[in-house]
C-alpha cells in the first residue's frame, strides 16, 4: 500500500480505524484546547487513546481562525504510531520498521511545486493575514506558560560548509506576528549550524514546517548521526521518496505536501529570554536563553492545519513515540553497532521522560548461557548512544518483562545485590535534570545550567538484575497447566487476559531429581506415595 500523500489523508485514515476525534463544537485555543487532550493522557490507559482534530477555533481576544489543529494526532498510543510509520502495530513491527529506514534511506525528489505554495505571503503581502497570527496556535502549560507555544514543528537548517541538512524539534514561543522562539538543545545539529554561521557572522536561515506527513515529525524528535537527513530516513519510513519543494526566499528545500511553512532566519549575535515551558521531565524549565526566529516568508495551504504535539508531563505524545524510538535506536546500537546478540529487546519508560530509565532484556544463544561479562558489555554499550541518557540502565533475564517495572523490579529485588551488581558512572550530563544541582548562574549568563553537568552534577547507575548462578523454578504452575486454565478461562467467558510476563513456571538451574520426581508423580495423582516417601525421610530433633 501507498503511503500516504499528506498530512491530511493520514487523519482520514487515523477516523477510519477509529483513532481519530473531530471537536467541531467552539474551543478556546488558549485557554481550553490543552487542558481537553492533557486529559487523556491523565484519564485514559494508553490503549484506549486517540488523536484530536479542533475545527472550531477562538482566541482569548475573540479572534476566530480559518483553520484547525490536530493535536496529539501522531503517537497518543502505540496504534496511533504504527499508522503514522505505515506498520503493523506492534513494538516488533515498529522496531522492524526503523531499522530498515537507518540502513536504507531514500533521498528525497525535488518537484517545481506542491500544496504547501497554496497560498505565498511575503514582501508586502506578508502581514495580509496577520503574520503568524494567523494561526491557531494554542497555550500548552496553563496557569504556569505565559506565550502561546509551537510544538510540532520541524525546523529544517543547513550546514553552510557541507550543505548537509537537519530536521529537529524544537519548543518555540509566539513572540508576535513576525517573531517566535526556538530552543535547540545543547546536542542538536542545528545547535552547530548556528555556531558556523555565527563564526561566519551571519544569520541562519532556518525553515519551520508545520504539519507534514507523520513520518517527517517521526524523524524529527529522533536522535540521528550529525550529517544524515531525517528526511531521507522518512522517505525510507514511508517507503518512497519525499516530494520537496524549494523556499520562496532561502536554498533549503521542505516536504511539499506540509501544511504550513515558515521561512526565516535566526539572529547568531544575541539569544532572547525563554519564558517558562513545561516539559518531557515533568517539570518546568525555566530562565533558558534561546534562538530569536524572524519570520520572512509564510507559505500554506488553504485552510491549514496546525499540528500540535504534546509533550510536557510523561506520559505524553512524545514520550510514547521517544519510547518507540530510542527502542529501536539503542536495540539497533546494541546488537548490530556493538555485535551484542545476547541483546534480546531494550525498553524504555514514560516515567523517565522516554530517555532516563532504560531497561536491556538479555538472551541465551543457545545452550550457553550469557556471561556477566556480556552483560556488563552491554550496560556500558548502552551509555555511548548519548552523553545526556540513559540515567538509570537494568539489565534483566529472557524471562522478564522490561516494559513491565513490576516484572522489571521484581527481577532487581531478587537477582540484584546493590554492592555487587551496581556501577555508578559519573561525568555525564542532563542539564534538564533538576536532581543534578541548583540553577546557579543569573539569568544573563546562562545558556543552559552548567551546574548539572561533569563530576559533581549528573552520573548514570548501571545494574545487572540477571541471574548469576541456578535458581529454583518460578513459584507458578508449569506451561501446560496454565494453558488449559487460559482454555477454561475462555471457555467460561471471563474477561480479556492481557498476560504478564512471566505467567508460567520455570525450572532455573537447580532442582534436584527428587523433586522432579515428586512432581511427575503429583501429575499422576500418586500423592499417599510421595507423602510416605517424604515420612520416611523424618528426623528426630
Amino acid at each position: 500500500m501507498a503511503y500516504f500523500k499528506d498530512f491530511r489523508e493520514y487523519l482520514t485514515a487515523l477516523e477510519g480505524i477509529g483513532k481519530l476525534r473531530r471537536i467541531a463544537r467552539e474551543i478556546n485555543k488558549d485557554t481550553e484546547l490543552h487542558p481537553v487532550v492533557r486529559w487523556q493522557f491523565r484519564g485514559l490507559p494508553e490503549a484506549e487513546r486517540f488523536g484530536f482534530l479542533f475545527e472550531n477555533l477562538t482566541g482569548i481576544h475573540g479572534e476566530r481562525y480559518r483553520g484547525s489543529v490536530a493535536s496529539a494526532v501522531v503517537a497518543p498510543c502505540l496504534e496511533n504510531y504504527a499508522l503514522a510509520l505505515g506498520c503493523e502495530p506492534t513494538r516488533q513491527a515498529i522496531i522492524a520498521r526503523w531499522a530498515k529506514a537507518y540502513k536504507h534511506p531514500i533521498p528525497t525528489r525535488l518537484v517545481s511545486t506542491g500544496p504547501c505554495k497554496e497560498e505565498i505571503h511575503k514582501g508586502d503581502s506578508l502581514l495580509s493575514h496577520g503574520g503568524l497570527h494567523e494561526f491557531p496556535i494554542p497555550m500548552t502549560t496553563n496557569g504556569f506558560e505565559s506565550l502561546p507555544r509551537l510544538t510540532g514543528v520541524c525546523w529544517i537548517s543547513k550546514d553552510p560548509d557541507t550543505g548537509a541538512i537537519n530536521v529537529g524539534t524544537y519548543n518555540g514561543v509566539l513572540m508576535g506576528p513576525l517573531q517566535s522562539s526556538a530552543r535547540a538543545s545543547p546536542r542538536a545539529d542545528m545547535r552547530v549550524h548556528w555556531q558556523k554561521y555565527k563564526a561566519k557572522g551571519l544569520p541562519m536561515p532556518v525553515a519551520a514546517v508545520i504539519g507534514a506527513v507523520p513520518v517527517v515529525a517521526a524523524t524529527s524528535i529522533t536522535e540521528m548521526p550529525y550529517g544524515v537527513s531525517e528526511l531521507d530516513v522518512a522517505g525510507a519510513l514511508a517507503g518512497e521518496a519525499l516530494d520537496v519543494v524549494r523556499c520562496e526566499t532561502m536554498d533549503i528545500e521542505v516536504p511539499a505536501s506540509a501544511e504550513i511553512v515558515i521561512e526565516g532566519e535566526i539572529p547568531t549575535d544575541f539569544l532572547i529570554p525563554d519564558p517558562p515551558s513545561g516539559e518531557h521531565t515533568g517539570y518546568t524549565f525555566i530562565d533558558r536563553m534561546v534562538y530569536s526566529f524572524n519570520v520572512r516568508c509564510i507559505t500554506h495551504r488553504k485552510n491549514p492545519i496546525w499540528h500540535d504535539l504534546v509533550d510536557q508531563f510523561p506520559p505524553s505524545e512524545s514520550s510514547v513515540m521517544g519510547n518507540l524510538t530510542r527502542e529501536a535506536l539503542m536495540s539497533s546500537f546494541l546488537q548490530t553497532s556493538c555485535g551484542i546478540p545476547q541483546v534480546k529487546d531494550v525498553a524504555f519508560h514514560h516515567c523517565g521522560g522516554s530517555r532516563r530509565l532504560c531497561v536491556i532484556r538479555m538472551q541465551d544463544i543457545g545452550t550457553t548461557r550469557t556471561s556477566p561479562r556480556t552483560v556488563w558489555r552491554a550496560l556500558h554499550s548502552s551509555m555511548a548512544i548519548s552523553s545526556e541518557w540513559p540515567k538509570i540502565v537494568i539489565a534483566v533475564d529472557e524471562d522478564i518483562d522490561p516494559w513491565d517495572l513490576e516484572s522489571v523490579f521484581w527481577g532487581v529485588s531478587f537477582r540484584y545485590q546493590p554492592h555487587r551488581d551496581t556501577q555508578i558512572i559519573q561525568g555525564r550530563g542532563a542539564t534538564a535534570d533538576q536532581s543534578g544541582g541548583p540553577r546557579n548562574l543569573p539569568l544573563e549568563e546562562q545558556e543552559y545550567p552548567s551546574s548539572r553537568t561533569g563530576l559533581s552534577g549528573n552520573s548514570t547507575i548501571l545494574m545487572d538484575a540477571t541471574r548469576k548462578w541456578p535458581y529454583t523454578p518460578t513459584s507458578l504452575p508449569t506451561k501446560v497447566y496454565m494453558d488449559r486454565g487460559r482454555e477454561l478461562w475462555e471457555e467460561i467467558g471471563l474477561p480479556t487476559l492481557n498476560p504478564m510476563e512471566p505467567w508460567y513456571g520455570v525450572s532455573w538451574g537447580e532442582w534436584p531429581e527428587k523433586y522432579q520426581r515428586h512432581a511427575e508423580m503429583a501429575d499422576r495423582g500418586e500423592y499417599d506415595k510421595i507423602a510416605e516417601e517424604l515420612m520416611r525421610d523424618k528426623k528426630k530433633v
